[in-house]
């Protein structure tokens, strides 16, 4: 059974990390308006930011520091990358 936009929307603005393999996906994702594609990358680099915060104040393993480094980039590049489309 298909989702619905509504029920697909939903569940990128709240878990984008479960929703999508990565930021370029979201990029490509014609069921969100530019507006919704933004406000799902702004959440996830806002994620990313928060684990690592947390991570750099040893509340969590260091394992994986790299990943989130090298995904948090990606995200500012797609936010970017959506910036500069018109």
């Amino acid at each position: 059974m298909n989702k619905t936009q509504n029920q697909h929307r939903k569940e990128a603005m709240q878990d984008p990390g479960d929703t999508y393999l990565s930021p370029e996906d979201v990029l490509k994702d014609t069921a969100l308006s530019r507006e919704q594609r933004m406000e799902v990358l702004v959440n996830w680099s806002d994620e990313i930011r928060h684990i690592l915060e947390s991570k750099s104040e040893n509340m969590c393993p260091e394992e994986g520091t790299a990943c989130e480094e090298e995904l948090l980039q990606q995200l500012m590049q797609a936010i970017d990358v959506l910036n500069n489309r018109m």
